[in-house]
């Protein structure tokens, strides 16, 4: 069954992160938060970043690179800004925490900004800004690699250099309104995705990923050689990569310089974490409360009033959903469950859980 890939319903999954990261050491808040980030990503249909990653996080804390039952702390700050040290922390909580530290100083300061060096992993970005947006205030998080996870060449060079570098926005909508929720990569796509395929042993699509001399390859294995063979564009590809290059650069000043995690030196260890930087801004401080969300209200209605191209269902605004509620079932596919196997054989949890085997749409 594990070399088909599985289906897991929701209860299933909770109780393995329940179980595992239980064995592991975090406490019931850290798993809360794991659990909720996890669930979010692959309910809207982000599996590379949703169960996904279980394996990844039980890994890196096996290997010592996140420390359990260890809280973020804010190590500088003034009234409308926050320096935090994650000292290694479970990612998502880290990501929780500056999120909140830069909103509550948004409340008192109508801006406020958070960093976070030492961090971890923090998984689909969309998932924390969405909050932020539904009780009103604009949100933009951006997250390098702390400088490691080299895999994206920059605009003109065929080696990898810098990591998929992501930003997530949240802007606020009328109340009742599902906020715009906006998560890329400044690469053509997530690395996640490239490695959903390679366990799928699929190709990718042509315009992801070039080899060392440059070429076009739609084979994603070289992709995790080590060194990498193969490097990811950056956002807009072979033509218009330059676009996505600078805003990786962008990510990289304020998620690397400014919260001193680190910047990319062509380092390809996946392991280094994550560097962030968030700012929260309240529309009310610039006397724009109401103005703004009767504005966007406009704008929004104008972009659904657009009449669809050719094969289109028409303009989809950022944050729909595209997957399904709760409840699941979430595939896992096969190599993704050999690991989960592997975590449970040694730390001696077993392997009865409620699975079935994947279907072919899953695998």
């Amino acid at each position: 069954m594990s070399q088909a890939g599985v289906s897991a319903p929701e209860a299933t999954v909770c109780a393995l992160i329940e179980d595992i990261f239980g064995a592991l050491g975090f406490t019931a808040d850290e798993r809360a938060v794991l659990t909720e980030t996890l669930l979010e990503a692959s309910r809207a249909g982000y599996h590379s970043h949703g169960v996904m990653r279980i394996p990844t996080f039980a890994e890196d804390t096996r290997a010592g690179m996140i420390a359990p039952a260890v809280a973020p702390v804010v190590v500088h700050e003034t009234d409308a800004a926050a320096m935090i040290d994650a000292r290694r922390c479970l990612g998502p909580v880290s990501c929780v925490f500056a999120v909140e530290q830069a909103v509550a100083r948004a409340r008192t300061q109508g801006i406020g900004c958070a960093a976070v060096r030492n961090g971890n992993d923090v998984a689909r970005l969309g998932a924390y800004v969405g909050g932020p947006a539904r009780d009103g205030l604009m949100t933009l998080l951006l997250v390098n690699d702390a400088g490691g996870g080299a895999c994206v060449a920059p605009f003109g060079s065929a080696a990898p250099f810098l990591s998929t570098n992501p930003l997530a926005c949240g802007i606020p909508r009328a109340a009742g309104k599902p906020p715009l929720v906006i998560d890329l990569s400044t690469s053509i796509t997530a690395l996640g995705k490239i490695r959903m395929a390679a366990n799928q042993g699929e190709a990718v699509p042509e315009g992801w990923l070039i080899d060392r001399e440059g070429r076009p390859t739609t084979e994603p294995a070289g992709f995790f050689d080590s060194p990498r063979s193969a490097s990811l564009l950056p956002l807009g590809g072979l033509a218009d990569g330059h676009k996505g290059f600078l805003l990786s650069l962008i990510v990289e000043a304020f998620a690397g310089a400014l919260a001193g995690a680190g910047m990319s030196r062509g380092n390809e260890n996946e392991d280094q974490g994550n560097g962030l930087f968030v700012l929260a801004a309240d529309p009310q401080a610039l006397g724009r409360g109401a103005g703004f969300v009767r504005m966007m209200e406009e704008f929004v209605a104008d972009l659904e009033a657009l009449p669809p191209a050719e094969g289109s269902a028409g303009v989809r605004l950022p944050g729909a959903r595209a997957g399904g509620g709760p409840g699941g079932p979430y595939p896992i596919d096969g190599p993704t469950w050999a690991r989960i196997e592997a975590i449970l054989d040694a730390l001696s949890l077993g392997d009865d859980y409620d699975l079935t085997p994947a279907t072919p749409e899953e695998r």
